[in-house]
């Protein structure tokens, strides 16, 4: 019966440190994501007015 009870709680900091990485994670990559994407725009709007 104690061992039960210890079970779910060694678990349950690796849940939330896996929750908190994730969303430290998605912090720093959602961010990154629109900035290559803007990067991307300005290449492409550079190389469309650069061919006429």
């Amino acid at each position: 019966m104690c061992a039960s009870r210890s079970t779910p709680l060694a678990v349950r900091p690796a849940r939330a440190a896996s929750r908190h990485v994730g969303a430290v994670m998605s912090r720093y990559v959602a961010p990154l994501g629109f900035t290559l994407a803007a990067v991307w725009v300005a290449v492409l709007f550079f190389l469309a007015s650069a061919t006429h």
